[in-house]
């Protein structure tokens, strides 16, 4: 009996971490349209020489994290 739950639990945690991987990535899937649409409209404005609009829709399409820092700090330089 110990044999087969210790044989039993790894199988459950590597199943659950798959479906947990598989679902997050179906999550920042659907938000893939909506930054899509977004960033084409700060290009547009980008494009109509219009920064000021185009700095608003890029900042709010950002997010505040470590891994983000240079992507404000370049922002910032527009």
């Amino acid at each position: 009996m110990l044999e087969l739950v210790a044989l039993l639990l790894p199988i459950a945690a590597a199943s659950g971490w798959y479906i947990a991987r598989r679902d997050l990535r179906k999550q920042q899937y659907r938000h893939r349209p909506d930054l899509s649409s977004d960033y084409f409209k700060g290009l547009n404005f980008l494009l109509n020489e219009q920064p000021d609009k185009a700095i608003e829709v890029f900042i709010q399409m950002l997010e505040v994290d470590s891994e983000t820092v240079e992507t404000h700090l370049a922002l910032g330089n527009l």
